[in-house]
């Protein structure tokens, strides 16, 4: 009844939790689709042996081609009625695909989608989709969800994120879209895929159960940095192609101008490779009351914060007196200087500046801050230099 795609990369590590935790599913009647990209430590071995201890697996190995290649390959041999997929690095609640099933069954649906945990070390916090718990049918999604599906005015919040993950569709309804995402896309591959399919349901159901464990790393939250120009090739080959879909799909709703507020969310972190012109700046991009030389606290150290320490810590462009977070003890254990956030209460620095792109956490942040050290000066990000004519021609989207 469901096939579950598990695209797989070098997980030796975390693969036996993932597709133990597909095989216990309470829900049975699935079939369960292994894609061994071209993995050169024990990942193709590890699910070789599945094949053994369960007939409803199977394996396939092909040569590295990336995330969506692996994907594509994996649906080609999908029979079920209804598709889902699993990253081999993460894992799911025991109940998740009875959960979806039942949801997508009992509301008559194209597509259902669930919460998920975010998990770093053992640190799990809890991840709702922007929009309430309901069923939506066209004229729902028309009036309420597309307005927002990716980001409203702010910058920079989700309405449904853009994972694959946390979703179970029915087969017809994902596998065009799937199909038409470029093999070459690295980055932002789900949301090529996903809000195109979401354009063209005709009716989804969300829940705000949390079902999904995405795994946080180092590793995977700051990726390996790439030279300049293959990042920039990467990034306009995503934004191209997703803006010419967006463009056939523009009479059901236009969504270019929320793809390309989603384009300069994925490429604010990585502005010293990609902003034509970044060396020249005497601030630091987006923070324009930072200047060159500054003395500052560097407050957050998720995708952002990391990127953003690693460019300071390499340039001297700022020093970086403090790092805090307030999951820090985690974060240490990782391997990162990371430090505790009262610590800021002996600081010799008086700028502190709050690496979040999104708009809610950091807005709550900086509040916090500002009540309990009122004296200090704190940066946020400059929302209205980012969504600038400069910035978009600065990252070549305009």
């Amino acid at each position: 009844m469901i096939s579950i795609i598990v695209p797989i990369y070098n997980e030796e590590k975390y693969l036996i939790r993932c597709v133990d935790s597909i095989c216990g599913q309470t829900y049975a009647d699935l079939e369960i689709i292994l894609v061994d990209d071209g993995s050169t430590d024990s990942s193709g071995r590890i699910c070789d042996e599945y094949v053994l201890k369960d007939t409803r697996i199977k394996v396939i190995h092909k040569e590295n081609g990336g995330l969506v290649s692996a994907r594509k390959a994996g649906i080609r041999a999908a029979t079920g009625q209804y598709v889902g997929s699993v990253d081999g690095d993460d894992w799911i609640e025991p109940d998740m695909y009875e959960k979806l099933y039942h949801g997508l069954k009992a509301y008559n649906v194209d597509a259902v989608m669930c919460g998920r945990f975010d998990d770093t070390g053992s640190v799990s916090k809890r991840v709702y989709h922007g929009v309430g718990e309901g069923r939506y049918d066209k004229e729902k999604l028309i009036a309420e969800v597309y307005p927002q599906m990716i980001v409203g005015e702010v910058f920079f919040d989700w309405n449904i994120f853009p994972g694959i993950w946390d979703k179970l569709f029915k087969r017809e309804k994902i596998i065009p879209y799937q199909m038409d995402v470029d093999d070459r896309i690295a980055m932002g591959e789900d949301a090529a895929c996903i809000y195109p399919a979401l354009l063209n349901v005709d009716s989804i159901y969300v829940m705000h159960e949390c079902l999904y464990h995405y795994r946080q790393t180092t590793s995977s939250m700051i990726k390996s940095n790439r030279d300049y120009r293959d990042e920039r090739v990467r990034f306009y080959l995503l934004y191209n192609t997703v803006s010419k879909s967006f463009e056939k799909y523009k009479g059901i709703y236009d969504l270019r101008e929320q793809w390309l507020k989603y384009m300069l969310f994925l490429m604010l972190p990585r502005a010293d490779s990609l902003y034509c012109g970044f060396d020249g700046l005497d601030y630091l991009f987006p923070f324009s009351g930072i200047k060159k030389g500054s003395r500052i606290v560097l407050y957050g150290a998720g995708t952002y914060g990391q990127r953003l320490y690693n460019y300071l810590e390499k340039t001297n462009f700022c020093h970086v007196v403090l790092w805090l977070d307030k999951n820090y003890m985690e974060l240490q254990k990782m391997g990162l200087k990371v430090s505790r956030p009262d610590e800021l209460e002996t600081s010799d620095c008086d700028k502190v500046v709050i690496a979040n792109t999104y708009y809610k956490s950091r807005t709550e942040l900086y509040m916090e801050l500002k009540k309990k050290y009122p004296d200090m000066d704190i940066y946020i990000i400059n929302e209205e230099l980012i969504l600038s004519e400069q910035t978009g021609r600065a990252f070549g989207l305009l």
